[in-house]
């Protein structure tokens, strides 16, 4: 499996990574939504895990865009987010993910 990780915060893509890689998961990392983007566009992932929130280009954007590429369209992404409230669980349902996290609560995109 290979898995793309977004995340602005170094230890946040740090504890992700071994985590992955203790399982066996080939795991390409990205910074912000831009870097991102650019990754998927040169090589294809089969599940992209993303922050949503980030400088240069947040999550949310981050989602519509790989959306719009062919090694995006379809590959299962999963946002996360420190947000609880509603407001930004619609906003990242409105981007196009295929599930959405906040804190440690999942709500499938339905």
């Amino acid at each position: 499996m290979n898995l793309l990780l977004v995340d602005d915060v170094r230890e946040t893509r740090d504890f992700f990574r071994f985590a992955f890689e203790l399982e066996g998961i080939q795991i390409r990392l990205a910074s912000n939504g831009s870097e991102a983007v650019e990754m998927v566009a040169a090589e294809s992932s089969d599940v992209i895990v993303m922050d949503v929130e980030m400088p240069q280009m947040n999550g949310w954007d981050a989602v519509r865009q790989m959306r719009e590429i062919p090694n995006g369209a379809d590959v299962p992404i999963l946002t996360f987010s420190a947000y609880c409230d509603d407001n930004s669980y619609h906003k990242s349902v409105a981007s196009g993910p295929t599930r959405c996290c906040a804190n440690r609560c999942c709500r499938a995109n339905s």
